[in-house]
């Protein structure tokens, strides 16, 4: 009897161990895409990105992470893709068979600023 009770508490225990480990993993996908959101836009203190969604995207073991830019005077959404390991970020709009992804899953006309305005060297890609 005692061995049973040892082995489901066990069970219970690796169990809460696995939720924490998800769920900080699924902060640090969150977190990821705000910090090179903001490196590479090279975002001041005032400027703040808020979390909106994360959800599946269509890339293949990808999160599509939805933030917002906001400044005094407006607010410009931005998409981010992140890999389920949190390890590596693909910004910019998805297209798939000439068609914009990204703006179709966020459903936000907003969406098509987003991108390149200049592609001379040492210029960021994303515009605001």
């Amino acid at each position: 009897m005692g061995k049973v009770f040892i082995g489901i508490m066990g069970l219970l225990l690796i169990s809460l161990l696995l939720r924490l480990n998800h769920s900080s993993r699924e902060n640090n996908t969150v977190q990821l895409a705000i910090e090179t959101v903001r490196i590479q836009a090279d975002l001041t203190e005032e400027v703040e990105v808020k979390f909106v969604e994360k959800r599946e995207s269509s890339i293949l073991d990808f999160y599509m992470v939805k933030l917002l830019v906001v400044r005094k005077d407006e607010e410009v959404p931005i998409v981010v893709y992140v890999d389920r390991a949190a390890e590596k970020v693909i910004l910019g709009d998805l297209f798939i068979r000439g068609k914009n992804i990204t703006q179709k899953e966020t459903s936000d006309p907003r969406i098509s600023k987003i991108g390149s305005r200049s592609l001379e060297a040492g210029k960021t890609s994303l515009a605001y």
